[in-house]
């Protein structure tokens, strides 16, 4: 009965964490929401992994625009070049099949912009992985 009791609290805690999240939205088969909440790349791949999603990747111009509408500020993306500098892989491993740049970057600005993040225009800027973003998890839809 304490198993069955816990195992419940465990769902609903997980539960009421989803909710906490605002609207998302669909592109093809990927869910994506946020919490609008700001928070270093670590914690929102530490949050989008407790709620068994991921940060969220664009792999195709609608999904660069599905995460655009969800996030409607500066987002992390699930992209960095922490392994390799100048090597920008997926967080769930492998390299980049898609990319939506400004002009001029990925520039490693200062050293040290190992983190990417979609800003409101759609576009994408390396930054520090230890500056506050928006949270943006990706789930299958």
């Amino acid at each position: 009965m304490e198993a069955e009791i816990n195992t419940l609290k465990s769902k609903l805690e997980l539960t009421n964490k989803l909710h906490a999240f605002s609207m998302g939205k669909k592109s093809g088969k990927k869910f994506f929401v946020t919490n609008h909440e700001r928070m270093p790349f670590s914690k929102v791949k530490a949050l989008c992994s407790e709620l068994r999603g991921t940060v969220a990747i664009p792999r195709n111009a609608e999904e660069n625009k599905a995460i655009q509408e969800v996030a409607k500020t500066s987002a992390f993306l699930g992209i960095t070049d922490e392994v390799t500098e100048g090597q920008f892989m997926y967080v769930t491993g492998g390299r980049l099949t898609y990319s939506n740049w400004k002009k001029d970057e990925p520039n490693d600005h200062g050293s040290g912009e190992d983190c990417v993040t979609i800003v409101d225009n759609g576009l994408w800027n390396d930054i520090s992985c230890q500056a506050s973003h928006t949270a943006v998890c990706e789930f299958p839809a």
